[in-house]
């Protein structure tokens, strides 16, 4: 494939063989995409040319010079992220190194601190400011507010998502999401009427936030809001609300990671601080 690094010509250029063999080698035996994999690897063996003195070998990719990567390497990571890119170079160890992998005792990771939830005296502000936005305004703003406290979505998700991924069943409104993390979520009572009113009269290819453009991105959130100050719209916490609501409301944890689109409780159990003071 054709990849990219985010690092300069004079780093890449000594590595960039090694680290497509590497690639090569696990491509098709993890979860992971190839574009991941050369993302971990390539920051991986960068790193250890400049920090370390060791040579260009499958040594590179051994758990204990993973471990120190992942400790000193990545500074300006959240420990979310640190995690993640441990996990790919792990499986990356396993497919390259085999039964020579050897297992070192990993450092636990802190959790990174969740956003914040929405008070209801804030989630009442929100929604005002939704039903008194302009008349070309009001429909996106619901459809943001709908999309986010409603199901939970991302900011990638609510900006990708449009009017024929909404369905109705027995249970209520329902959001088909796209995406990596496919899946689909039973939009919240209380905020099925905003998107209800959100995508009325418009079509099935239709946007369900700002329909009139013609491609998606995350940075039409950030537009969106940019002309008004007054609106304290956080994608993350209103995520973090749409979690807290569903951890107080008793949802079960297997269906609450599918709906939140996460693969494990952890990323759900840092939430439990602010149930009880939801």
């Amino acid at each position: 494939m054709n990849y990219t690094p985010r690092i300069d010509e004079q780093a890449w250029t000594p590595i960039k063989d090694f680290i497509a063999a590497a690639v090569a080698t696990c491509s098709g035996k993890t979860a992971y995409a190839d574009r991941d994999l050369y993302r971990a690897s390539t920051g991986l063996v960068s790193w250890v040319r400049s920090a370390t003195a060791l040579p260009l070998s499958e040594a590179l990719f051994a758990p204990s010079v993973i471990e120190d990567f992942v400790r000193r390497g990545l500074p300006a990571y959240s420990p979310a992220s640190r995690g993640n890119r441990r996990s790919v170079l792990l499986r990356m160890s396993e497919a390259i190194l085999g039964e020579r992998a050897s297992r070192v005792r990993l450092e636990s990771l802190p959790s990174s601190t969740p956003s914040k939830p929405y008070s209801d005296r804030e989630l009442r502000g929100l929604r005002d400011w939704a039903l008194h936005s302009s008349a070309s305004r009001r429909p996106r703003a619901l459809a943001l507010l709908g999309l986010g406290l409603g199901a939970g979505l991302s900011t990638g998700e609510i900006t990708a998502s449009r009017c024929a991924d909404v369905g109705e069943v027995e249970s209520g409104l329902t959001i088909s999401v796209r995406g990596q993390r496919a899946r689909t979520v039973t939009i919240s009572p209380e905020w099925a009427g905003a998107v209800r009113e959100a995508i009325e009269g418009a079509g099935a290819e239709d946007w369900i936030f700002c329909p009139d453009r013609t491609i998606g991105g995350k940075n039409m959130v950030t537009n969106f809001l940019a002309p008004d100050r007054s609106a304290a719209v956080n994608v993350q916490r209103m995520r973090a609300t749409w979690i807290v609501r569903q951890l107080r409301d008793g949802a079960p944890a297997v269906q609450l990671m599918r709906d939140a689109g996460v693969r494990s409780m952890t990323a759900l159990s840092r939430f439990v601080p602010y149930v009880d003071v939801a």
